[in-house]
């Protein structure tokens, strides 16, 4: 009797716990699957939004920095302009100077004071002049214009055409030099 009275409490226990699990029909099936689509779509539209907000801050950002950029380039450009005209104003005072009366040396003291004041305007931009006389030729901040027999040894620098200038370790206007052939070439050609 015993096992009788167990199967038939099983069979209840069974029934009780067949009662307690949902049983899905495939409607509900069909609504879950449709509840994670929509999730999915509200999560696309989501990054879409975020996307495209971070793209016109991205293009803010772009024309910010060019007008930053160009901002500086003309303040630059007009402390330049400023300096430039300072010595322009100099120039314009020597040409004014030749109604008062001819002295050659207060001309020429003019000159040097301007030559002086451009000078320091190219020190304060950094910018150092090459002038390479005797020194070893390089192509990276010289232009050979000619090469000559002479007292200096072979590949040396003679005579300076134009100087040249350099602004923060990069070469503005390469130096024009000559440039010897030394000396044993002298004795070969005689």
């Amino acid at each position: 009797m015993k096992n009788k009275k167990d199967k038939a409490e099983k069979k209840q226990n069974k029934n009780k716990e067949d009662e307690s699990i949902p049983i899905q029909t495939e409607n509900e099936n069909e609504d879950s699957e449709q509840d994670k689509i929509d999730n999915l779509r509200e999560k696309v539209e989501e990054y879409q939004d975020k996307y495209l907000k971070l793209a016109a801050e991205f293009e803010n950002y772009k024309k910010r920095q060019s007008r930053i950029f160009d901002e500086m380039v003309n303040a630059s450009r007009d402390s330049m302009i400023l300096k430039i005209l300072d010595i322009l104003d100099n120039f314009e005072r020597a040409i004014e100077s030749k109604e008062q009366e001819y002295d050659v040396d207060s001309i020429l003291e003019g000159l040097h004071l301007i030559h002086k004041q451009i000078l320091s305007m190219l020190a304060d931009e950094n910018i150092v002049e090459i002038c390479p006389e005797g020194e070893e030729f390089d192509p990276n901040f010289h232009e050979a214009i000619s090469a000559i027999i002479s007292d200096y040894d072979e590949n040396k620098i003679t005579n300076v055409i134009q100087k040249g200038y350099i602004c923060n370790e990069r070469l503005i206007r390469p130096a024009k030099v000559v440039v010897s052939k030394g000396k044993k070439q002298a004795e070969e050609d005689d």
